[in-house]
């Protein structure tokens, strides 16, 4: 088996279209990144959030990233399902 080391890792960009996609698609792996590797700085970007799923969206992330040692949160409030025709401001 090939070994993986990320000990040299210091950035991780997290990248979803929804409030959730991050979390479910990636989740496990996240906590279980920012658990093995504590120095991470980890980007969490979602480009399809507003109103209340903004807030749910920041408040998971923090929840996620709480063990990272630096982190930062960006949520866009592009509209859903025009991400196509909004591809280059996105």
């Amino acid at each position: 088996m090939i070994e993986l080391s990320l000990d040299a890792v210091t950035n991780v960009l997290c990248l979803g279209a929804h409030s959730d996609d991050i979390e479910i698609g990636c989740g496990a792996t996240l906590l279980r990144l920012i658990g093995d590797y504590p120095h991470l700085n980890v980007w969490w970007v979602v480009f399809g959030a507003s109103g209340s799923r903004s807030h749910e969206a920041r408040d998971s992330a923090a929840a996620f990233l709480s063990g990272a040692a630096q982190s930062t949160i960006v949520v866009k409030e592009f509209r859903d399902g025009y991400f196509p025709s909004r591809v280059e401001e996105i």
